[in-house]
């Protein structure tokens, strides 16, 4: 009897402790979930490509590329790269705070881009945006700058090369602005200017505008010569008594002096590459003769051997060559040489002055001024001195064309 009792008891337990996790606690099958619910992320979505089109040309070196918005994001990165694997990057950029970049420098000519963009947020970053290509256009032959004092002072004019379209773009009376000097991109002009009895370099935008100044001292700064990374201006200056060359960067900081010489040493030329300058100097003898020297000013060279003056030296785009003009045979008259200085030859014969070339970018033409006219004129012939032919007709004086 005491245990058919106690089992009983039991059983009335178990079936009461039953009825009140049923009742009270609900069924195992239904009890809530007490693991924490995880937060939505908030990592950007990767981002979609606007312009340039995939597989398109760009109409100039300079562009701006353009992306949709992403969920999440705050910011952006961008690489460009001229190889598919973003190996060899162009522009690496992070916290880009639009959905766009102007890419104003550093690319070159008929080259294959790659870009590809990614977007930054609260918790993260994401994944990257496929990448699309563009191309930038063929070099332009269409734009020659030039010095002109056609508006009764001398400022600086641009054309396309077959002489139409010119355009002044400075416009300073009773001051001069002459020797433009493109940069590599094509984006703005380096000159020389003429203001309270003193010459200083500039420059400007292409079209004209932000003229800035970049050298202020009270003796000579002139003929600027941009580099080929666009990053720093070579030009002449006397500042220490006598005319030297100098290196700046492209704002107008870090003055430095490549040459140390008591004679003169003018018209600095960077080779295509970065790594050269050629220039004139009268340090052997008292004519100009030309030398070259590597960029940071040693090693410096003697090209040119005459008794006679020469200058005005420009490199072919593709190094092997450089055109200048001397007096060797009596005038002016425009040559051109190995890189090394042998096989020097004569390209224009008039009993004018042939003076001032400068390559066309793709090396099959040169542009120079001459007054076989009667006065001052731009002209345009082959590399090899054949087909020279006038592009200005002006009864004042152009010169120093420069071609971009």
């Amino acid at each position: 009897m005491e245990v058919t009792l106690r089992r009983s008891l039991f059983i009335i337990a178990a079936v009461l402790i039953a009825w009140m996790l049923l009742i009270g606690c609900g069924s195992p099958e239904s009890k809530p979930d007490q693991t924490a619910t995880p937060s939505p992320t908030t990592t950007p979505d990767v981002p979609s490509l606007s312009t340039p089109a995939n597989d398109s040309t760009t109409p100039d070196l300079t562009t701006k590329l353009t992306w949709n918005a992403s969920a999440d994001a705050n910011s952006y990165g961008l690489q460009i790269s001229t190889d598919a694997d973003f190996a060899n990057l162009v522009v690496d950029q992070k916290g880009i705070n639009d959905t766009y970049y102007d890419v104003n420098s550093g690319l070159s000519w008929k080259t294959a881009y790659y870009w590809k963009v990614n977007a930054t947020g609260a918790s993260g970053t994401s994944p990257w945006s496929e990448s699309w290509e563009f191309t930038t256009p063929a070099i332009q032959l269409g734009k020659i700058a030039f010095a002109s004092n056609r508006g009764g002072s001398w400022d600086i004019h641009i054309m396309n090369s077959d002489g139409s379209g010119q355009t002044r773009l400075t416009n300073l009376s009773g001051e001069k602005t002459l020797i433009p000097s493109w940069s590599p991109d094509s984006s703005k002009i380096a000159f020389d200017f003429y203001k309270d009895n003193n010459w200083e370099i500039y420059t400007m935008n292409a079209d004209g505008s932000n003229q800035t100044r970049l050298t202020n001292d009270p003796k000579v700064d002139a003929q600027p010569e941009w580099s080929p990374d666009g990053k720093k201006i070579a030009f002449f200056s006397n500042r220490d008594g006598n005319i030297e060359i100098y290196v700046m960067n492209v704002d107008g900081t870090g003055q430095t002096s490549l040459t140390n010489n008591p004679a003169s040493d003018l018209e600095a030329a960077w080779s295509p590459d970065g790594k050269k300058i050629a220039f004139s100097s009268s340090r052997d003898g008292g004519n100009n003769e030309i030398y070259v020297m590597n960029a940071d000013g040693s090693n410096q060279t003697r090209l040119t051997n005459n008794d006679a003056s020469e200058g005005e030296v420009q490199w072919s785009p593709d190094g092997n060559k450089i055109a200048f003009d001397s007096l060797r045979d009596g005038n002016i008259e425009i040559y051109v040489m190995n890189a090394d200085g042998s096989n020097q030859t004569r390209l224009t014969n008039n009993d004018a002055e042939d003076s001032w070339p400068f390559w066309s970018p793709d090396g099959t033409k040169i542009t120079f001024n001459s007054n076989r006219d009667g006065n001052y004129e731009i002209y345009v012939m082959n590399a090899d001195g054949s087909d020279q032919t006038r592009i200005t007709e002006n009864t004042v004086d152009d010169m120093q064309p420069r071609w971009r």
